[in-house]
Parts: C-alpha cells; sequence; structure tokens
C-alpha cells in the first residue's frame, strides 16, 4: 500500500512535464507562424511558384506539429484519467473490502466513530453487532476455498439485503461481520436488529449444486451512549461479548 502511495505521489511531476511538453509544442506552432510569416514576405519579391512551395513546405510542419500537439494533449488526458482511477482504486482499498465489497475494518470504525458522535438526544445509543459463522470452517475446508469465497459474498448480500436505512455493515476479515447500529431509541433496541440480521442466515446458501448451511452465528452486541468512548475500545468489549456467545455455543 506504501508503495502505491509512494507511487501516486510521483504522478503530479509527471503531469507537470507533460504540461511543459505541451507548451513547448505550441511554442513551436508559433515560431512556425512567425517563419511562415517571414518566408510570405521573403517570397513576395521572388516569383508566385517559388511562394506556392515555400507556403505549402510551412503549412505541412505547422500541420504537423499541430497533430504532435493535439497527440501529447490527448496523452495527457489519458495519462490523468489512469491517474484517477487508480487513486479511486486506492481510495477503495483503505476503505472496503475487496472480497465481499462492504465496508472493511478501517471504515467500520469511522462510521463507528462518527456514529458516537453523532447522538442528537441523551437517551440515544450506538449498538454494534458481532456475527461470526458457527459452519464456515467445516465448510471451507471440505470444499475449498472458491466455494468459501462465494458464500462469503453470499453471506455479505444477504446481510446488507436485510440491512436497514443508516446501518453499515462490514466485514472485518475470515468469517467475521459486523453491523453498526445509529442512533438506538435505548440499549433494548439493539437486540432486534440482532436478531433479524441472524434469521437471514439461516436459510440454506445455493453454491452451484450445494445447499450449504452455516449453522447458526456467534453473536456478540453492544450499545454505549458514551461518546466519548473510543471506536476501538467499543469493539473490543463487542468482542468479548462474542467470545462469550461462542462459548455458549460450544457448551
Amino acid at each position: 500500500m506504501k508503495t502505491m502511495m509512494r507511487t501516486l505521489e510521483k504522478f503530479p511531476s509527471l503531469n507537470r512535464l507533460q504540461h511543459v511538453g505541451v507548451l513547448v509544442c505550441a511554442g513551436f506552432l508559433a515560431l512556425e507562424a512567425g517563419i511562415e510569416f517571414e518566408v510570405f514576405e521573403r517570397t513576395f519579391g521572388r516569383g508566385l511558384e517559388s511562394w506556392r512551395i515555400d507556403a505549402a513546405a510551412s503549412f505541412l510542419a505547422a500541420v504537423a506539429l499541430a497533430a504532435f500537439a493535439i497527440l501529447k494533449a490527448l496523452e495527457l488526458r489519458a495519462e490523468s484519467d489512469r491517474r484517477l482511477e487508480a487513486e479511486r482504486r486506492l481510495a477503495q482499498l483503505e476503505t472496503q473490502d475487496p472480497l465481499t465489497g462492504l465496508a472493511n475494518r478501517n471504515r467500520m470504525l469511522d462510521v463507528l466513530g462518527q456514529a458516537l458522535q453523532a447522538r442528537k438526544t441523551g437517551d440515544e445509543v450506538t449498538g454494534l453487532v458481532l456475527i461470526d459463522l458457527k459452519r464456515f470452517k467445516p465448510i471451507n475446508d471440505a470444499h475449498g476455498r472458491p466455494v468459501g469465497d462465494r458464500l462469503l459474498r453470499m453471506v455479505a448480500d444477504r446481510l446488507q439485503s436485510v440491512a436497514r436505512d443508516g446501518e453499515t455493515v462490514a466485514r472485518l476479515g475470515g468469517d467475521e461481520f459486523a453491523i453498526v447500529l445509529p442512533r438506538l431509541a435505548n440499549p433494548q433496541a439493539a437486540r432486534h436488529p440482532a436478531q433479524r440480521l441472524v434469521r437471514a442466515l439461516e436459510a440454506p446458501f445455493e453454491v452451484d449444486d450445494l445447499a450449504l448451511r452455516i449453522g447458526g452465528a456467534a453473536v456478540g452486541v453492544a450499545t454505549s451512549a458514551d461518546t466519548e468512548l473510543r471506536p476501538g475500545v467499543f469493539v473490543h468489549h463487542v468482542d468479548a461479548a462474542l467470545h462469550r456467545a461462542k462459548g455458549g455455543l460450544r457448551a
């Protein structure tokens, strides 16, 4: 990632050099126009035939230089488009999970921090749900990584489809997902979204000719009315609740 950033930082210098190249071409065009004017004046005293030859040569040179300048301008535009696309992809990598297209951990922490600061009344709380798929590892081991990756994408799509407006679904890595619940009326209000999300994962997932069931999920839920609580600490609290839920599932 750092290497890509350093590479992109070099693009402005390249961009400026190309601008200089286009300006040089424009200078050549201006110079050629001056030369053509001088040729025009010089050849007035000579025959018309000589003037026509000189004018034709000057015109062809001007057309060639103009074409070169246009090509350089198009090249500069293409380079600018490539740079913008590279910057867009880099921004996506910073905030988006590459496998599922969901928000990644960094983006989730940003959203969580904003939600903690955005309470409009003293009674509102921020909720966070962590979901760990119960049987993903056995399925991935039995059917291979391609099937496992497709299953994760299907889980992401299903969670996204049942998420309400304002709720942010993220993949934290592996088979662990997170959902930020902003502006809940009270701490108890987080239970219903958590149940809604888990129920969405109960139906089997159709991968080719396989009907795969993840066998439930361990869920950690926590809420916080403390706007000074750091998102990382909040996630740690929810992660502890998730581990307790995993212990209950094993029991």
